[in-house]
């Protein structure tokens, strides 16, 4: 359950995303991850593509269009935050 759950780590990058989620695998914890792109608009995706192939993504790296998440469970948090420091 969600209320159970604590965040663990948040940030753009995928690089450090896959080591945090790294870690956790080879210590056997559990967790959940959310990833979020952030240049979801309300704009149609035709829109988007016309606008992309006119200017492209305004100079905006790949790795920083997504935001990752990774909660643990509560009463592992502790040990899981010393992993990953």
């Amino acid at each position: 359950m969600f209320w159970d759950k604590r965040l663990l780590y948040k940030g753009k990058s995928r690089e450090k995303y896959n080591e945090v989620i790294n870690i956790l695998e080879l210590n056997d914890i559990q967790y959940t991850d959310k990833i979020e792109n952030k240049n979801k608009g309300n704009m149609s995706m035709i829109d988007k593509t016309i606008i992309e192939s006119k200017i492209g993504n305004l100079g905006q790296k790949e790795d920083f269009t997504y935001e990752y998440s990774v909660y643990v469970k509560k009463d592992i948090y502790e040990y899981a935050e010393s992993l990953i420091k």
